[in-house]
């Protein structure tokens, strides 16, 4: 992979100074809306940072189970896209232990909790000191990488990695773990998989035919092209733009920015580790921002709100409940502006259920590798932990190729839940739908994706396609720095809450009367409530970083 070292130390010397100045310490922190969940700990469960460092001796092998000839029981927690039946998820756990206790003698009591759940649940089985040796953050707010280091509730993982994950090692390397590290020590593993994204404007074809802009869509490379073409469309059948997600974004795709009015401007920006989607490094400066107050993305706004004006943008976007996809697919719009991982362009077309053209508004040579997509989805050991060991163990396997566990936590059973066809790719088996399948989630969720057997629809070489872009990709200058929230959650909480206030509004571009005064209004919000405060504390953050990094 083309990774710039980042470190000046290796993770192995690092380690080494680390333990002799000991571990601990306050962790990366972000989204606030937890934070009493810190304080709610229950007597006798130990959540502290010092807790979550490895002692070096019990990384030993000597302790492990396996060498015992003992079987170690370990709980592992999923997060899900919806409910799983039980009745169908005691087959897929079955086979995930005839796999587990013959290779590395560890039974797996697996619990999937729904994405609804998730955020509250996890955080009280820790605080609880429930049983669960691995888990996943995820980007619901109380369960982000962030979140849980700032509520000290992940262990310390380097020395157990380096033992039992080498796997996980070898394919992510210290630059990817850098993103889910402190200090050179590894609290989390970010899932691997298509590491870059790419904008795609999606526009239903039969309604461009209809209104005959088809070709001057497919050759566009200026937004005022884009501009008349839908105009064009929306006079001829009454469908603009929709929103790409329940936020109202219409033309905001991050960390994709049209900035400019030539395709040629637009480029991906570092949000710095903030799940918030507030903060940004300054593409010229290298300075961190609160993202509103850069002009690139004023004018993008801007321009959002001329189209709502003109008619281009589907009235109702900033208060839909849908996402842009399934709108389109209810017959609502002529399309939307999204961003889609490398490979995955015909799934998210597919979802539309319309024949799309597609524009690529941002050059996808602008694509680089943040710390944000190691940190979206991945795997963590509790603080409260028992078996750590095993859990990396479990952990390190579900990075194996061959191992056969990334197929069953996705698509389940093969034979009930899927089959594979002619062309190599996972579907479901005759007879068997989407509506009817007993077992079925997604391939990004749990582990190694490039493992993972691609569900039909997309490319027969889809893997390849998106290690090969992984392998070309920039790579940003500060992969591994989070911005640290702690002793600002509650000036962060504040920002946010003036973020929710204004969002949909400004994104959909349907605030009422002059856009100019109603965006200063929510500037002005922003500063009132401590933005600047922000900006100077993480400023002086990524500085520190940078100087211990180069």
């Amino acid at each position: 992979m083309k990774l710039k070292k980042l470190l000046s130390l290796t993770l192995t010397g690092a380690m080494a100074i680390s333990m002799l100045a000991g571990c601990g310490g306050n962790p990366e922190s972000q989204a606030t809306q937890t934070s009493a969940q810190g304080d709610s700990t229950d007597e006798g469960a130990d959540v502290s940072g010092d807790s979550g460092s490895v002692d070096s001796g019990t990384a030993d092998a000597s302790d492990d189970g396996a060498d015992s000839g003992e079987m170690t029981e370990i709980t592992v927690v999923l997060r899900t896209l919806g409910t799983v039946d039980e009745s169908a998820s005691e087959a897929v756990e079955e086979a995930v232990n005839e796999i587990t206790q013959k290779e590395i003698n560890v039974a797996v009591d697996l619990m999937w909790v729904d994405s609804a759940k998730y955020e509250t649940q996890v955080p009280m089985m820790i605080t609880g000191n429930e049983k669960m040796d691995l888990m996943m953050f995820t980007p619901n707010p109380s369960t982000t990488f962030n979140t849980m280091m700032a509520q000290n509730q992940l262990m310390d993982i380097t020395d157990y990695l380096n033992e039992y994950g080498p796997e996980i090692t070898n394919t992510l390397g210290e630059d990817l773990l850098a993103a889910t590290s402190k200090d050179g020590r590894i609290y989390g593993v970010g899932n691997y998989g298509p590491l870059t994204f790419k904008a795609m404007l999606l526009v239903r074809r039969d309604l461009a035919d209809a209104a005959g802009v088809t070709q001057d869509l497919e050759n566009a490379t200026t937004w005022t092209e884009v501009h008349d073409a839908i105009q064009a469309i929306s006079e001829q059948s009454g469908q603009g733009l929709v929103n790409a997600d329940v936020n109202g974004s219409v033309l905001m795709a991050n960390p994709a920015l049209c900035a400019g009015e030539n395709f040629s401007d637009g480029y991906v920006y570092d949000n710095l580790g903030d799940s918030a989607n507030m903060f940004m490094a300054n593409k010229e400066t290298g300075k961190v921002e609160c993202m509103y107050f850069n002009e690139d993305v004023k004018e993008v706004l801007r321009r959002t709100y001329d189209w709502y004006q003109d008619g281009l943008i589907y009235k109702d976007a900033a208060m839909s409940q849908d996402f842009g996809a399934t709108l389109l697919k209810n017959g609502v719009g002529c399309g939307l502006l999204t961003t889609t991982e490398v490979g995955g362009e015909q799934t998210t077309i597919a979802t539309t259920g319309y024949d799309m053209i597609v524009i690529n508004p941002v050059d996808e040579s602008a694509s680089m590798i943040t710390t944000g997509n190691l940190t979206k989805f991945g795997f963590c050991v509790p603080v409260t932990a028992l078996e750590p060991e095993a859990a990396i163990k479990f952990l390190n396997l579900l990075y194996t190729e061959g191992s056969g566990l990334g197929d069953l936590l996705s698509w389940g059973i093969e034979g009930r839940d899927y089959v594979v066809n002619d062309e190599g790719l996972a579907d479901y088996p005759e007879g068997v739908t989407a509506e009817s399948v007993s077992y079925h989630i997604a391939d990004f969720l749990y582990g190694n994706r490039l493992n993972i057997t691609p569900w039909a629809g997309n490319e027969a070489n889809v893997r390849q396609l998106q290690e090969e872009a992984n392998e070309a990709a920039a790579v940003s200058p500060y992969l591994g720095f989070n911005v640290d929230n702690t002793g600002l959650e509650a000036t962060l909480t504040a920002c946010i809450n003036v973020f929710e206030k204004y969002k949909t509004t400004i994104l959909s571009g349907s605030c009422t009367g002059d856009f100019d005064a109603y965006y200063q209004e929510f500037l002005d919000e922003l500063t009132a409530n401590g933005i600047d405060e922000l900006v100077s504390a993480y400023q002086a953050q990524l500085d520190e970083w940078v100087a211990n990094n180069q």
